[in-house]
Formats: C-alpha cells, structure tokens, sequence
C-alpha cells in the first residue's frame, strides 16, 4: 500500500513530504494549471528539488505528455526523461487518444526503453491490464470517473488486481479521480496498490475524532488539562 500526492503545488508537497509518508507525486496539465503553473519544466524540477531534500529515495513523479499523436508523445517522453534527469520520472500516456485510438504501442516503445510509464485514464479493467501488458509499470484507474459512467469501480479495481497477479505482470494500480476522503479507504480495500490523492483529503483521512477524544483524556489524567 502505497500513498501518492495528487497536486503541483509546492507548499503542500513540501508538507506532506516532511511527515515522511509520500512514496510519490502526480501531476497531470490539469493540476498544473489548477496550480498556476506556465512552465512545467520548472515545475516538475522543483518537485524534484524537494523531494531530494526531503526523502533519501527517489520517489515517483508522473508527468504527463502535451501531445496526442504518437511519434510526438514518444519524443516528448524521451525529451522530459532526458531534461529531468531524475531516477523517479515516470511518463504518463493516456490509455486512449482523442481518435480514439490506443496508445499501447507508445507505452511498449517506452518501456523498451527502460522509461517508467503510468498508463492514464483508464477506466476499465481490459484497459488497464492491456497496459500492464504492453510494459506500464502504472496503470491508473480512475475511481470517480468510473461511477461517473455506470461502472462498478471496486470490481473494476479488484479484477485488475486479480490479472495482474494471475499473469505475474508487474505493474501496480494507482488509483486516481478521488472526489471524497472515504474515496481512498475504499480504493485501498478493493485492491488498489496506490492511491494518488489530493491535497484536501489528506487530513481528513488522517482524523479520527476517537483519537482526538483519547488523548485529550491522557492530557486530562495527567493533569495538564481540566
């Protein structure tokens, strides 16, 4: 089980980076914007820097292509893994193109390359294990997305869980598109090995009014509080 912050910005990553449970970042051209951010480059290079300086391990950063056509999204890819040149980078290609067309190829080219590759916007469980098989190291689901549509996303998250231990693939889910903080438990418990969550949620997640309540009654024993 592994956590993932969804966002750019970078005072919240310096944040939750300093509690010393982040295994990796997410971005996407949405959440740049969303963060204010005109050069991704720049950007992607200070997550970098603060990752450096707040973890002894390189952990994962996602970022994602600009393009759609394929022979641009491979020369992209190389071009960012090469600028970066950070042992976390992982590419994100879209499991589909605006023509509706697969990218596969793109991520098996990549993945020959040695490049990690988070397969995005995936909404079913055939997409995702089409993309752990084509190379992916992440094939990410999106949660709300799914119920968005009808789907069931639980056995969606569940069934790939289940391929990809059946055919020994090694990619692991990331589950995104969290819209509520009880979004996360249940992601988790249908079988997610990741979910990458938005800055919002995570003290929510981290609250029990139990655990409030408990040591308020240890302050109280000891006399410290009334």
């Amino acid at each position: 089980m592994k956590m993932f912050l969804d966002t750019a910005d970078l005072v919240e990553i310096e944040k939750w980076l300093s509690r010393g449970i982040l295994d990796g970042i997410t971005t996407n051209p949405s959440i740049l914007k969303k963060a204010g951010v005109t050069e991704p480059m720049a950007a992607w290079k200070e997550i970098i820097a603060l990752i450096n300086t707040n973890s002894d391990q390189s952990l994962s950063l996602s970022v994602e292509v600009f393009c759609d056509e394929p022979d641009k999204m491979l020369d992209q890819a190389r071009g960012f893994v090469k600028e970066l040149n950070y042992a976390g980078t992982t590419i994100k290609i879209p499991i589909l193109g605006i023509d509706g067309a697969d990218r596969l190829a793109v991520i098996r080219s990549l993945s020959q390359d040695g490049i990690a590759v988070n397969c995005t916007a995936c909404v079913t469980w055939l997409q995702a294990f089409a993309a752990a098989k084509a190379g992916a190291r992440y094939v990410s689901l999106l949660y709300r997305r799914m119920i968005d549509v009808g789907l069931d996303a639980r056995y969606m998250i569940s069934k790939t869980r289940e391929l990809l231990g059946e055919h020994q693939l090694g990619a692991e889910i990331i589950i995104g598109s969290i819209r509520k903080a009880e979004d996360v438990f249940d992601a988790y418990e249908a079988g997610g090995h990741i979910v990458t969550i938005p800055t919002k949620f995570m003290p929510e997640i981290l609250f029990h009014q139990k655990s409030v309540d408990t040591q308020e009654q240890f302050l109280r024993d000891a006399g410290v509080i009334q």
